[in-house]
């Protein structure tokens, strides 16, 4: 996963996905970054945050695109001597 922050300028911070947690009314996403530093990130999304997210990757043409082009990149990967994976410059 890639994250950048807007008061951090241009850095992109490496981490992925360590935990998530239900607490009152929330999920509590917890994101570990390693790169450039350790840090803990905690998102809290309620149930209205939720049901925006899923109706943005439900009806979007763009989700439905990478999932599909990601699907047959996965099924062509295990075959290409290069498995390297391309990275956005700007995002």
């Amino acid at each position: 996963m890639l994250m950048r922050s807007t008061g951090l300028g241009r850095t992109e911070l490496e981490g992925y996905l360590n935990a998530l947690d239900v607490k009152e009314d929330y999920i509590i996403i917890r994101v570990k970054t390693v790169e450039p530093v350790k840090w803990k990130i905690r998102v809290a999304a309620n149930f209205s945050d939720l049901m925006i997210m899923i109706r943005l990757l439900i009806f979007s043409g763009k989700v439905w695109k990478f999932l599909i082009l990601q699907f047959f990149k996965a099924m062509v990967r295990p075959f290409r001597k290069d498995k390297t994976i391309i990275r956005p410059d700007d995002f």
